[in-house]
C-alpha cells in the first residue's frame, strides 16, 4: 500500500488504538506480541496489521485467533477513533524480525573469527616521532 504523510498517521492512530483494544476489551490471551506496523489503503478502508512475538508458532497462531475476531476487534477499534469509516483489518504475521535474525545467524557462521592481537607489543604505545 502506497505510504503517504495522511496514511502513516492514520495507521500510527490505529495502531495506537488497536494496543488499547488488545489491552482493555479482548478478553483473548495474546502472548507476548506486539503490533509492528499498521499500513492503511489511500482511501483509508482497509488496514494491514502486522504482529511480531517471540515465538513464531505461538504468533502465528494468535495472527489465526485475531483473522477469526477481525470483526469484533473492528467494533471495538471504531468505539475508540475517530474516522467517518473504520478500516477492514487483516491481519498478518511480521516475518522481518525472523528474517533479521537467520541473517545474523549465517552471518556469524561465514564470518572469519579475529585474530588475536600479539602480547609483545604494548597497547596505547606509538613510535610515530
Amino acid at each position: 500500500m502506497k505510504k503517504t504523510r495522511r496514511t502513516s498517521r492514520v495507521g500510527e492512530m490505529v495502531r495506537d488504538a488497536l494496543v488499547e483494544v488488545f489491552r482493555h476489551d479482548l478478553k483473548t490471551d495474546l502472548g507476548f506480541t506486539s503490533i509492528t506496523d499498521v499500513e492503511v489503503s489511500p482511501d483509508l478502508h482497509f488496514a494491514r496489521v502486522y504482529i511480531s512475538g517471540l515465538k513464531e508458532d505461538e504468533t502465528r497462531e494468535v495472527v489465526e485467533r485475531l483473522q477469526d475476531l477481525r470483526g469484533r476487534v473492528r467494533k471495538f477499534l471504531g468505539a475508540r477513533i475517530r474516522l467517518r469509516y473504520t478500516p477492514e483489518l487483516d491481519f498478518r504475521y511480521d516475518e522481518t524480525t525472523m528474517r533479521a535474525s537467520r541473517i545474523e545467524e549465517i552471518l556469524m557462521q561465514v564470518a572469519p573469527k579475529p585474530a588475536p592481537e600479539p602480547e609483545g607489543e604494548p597497547e596505547g604505545e606509538d613510535d610515530e616521532s
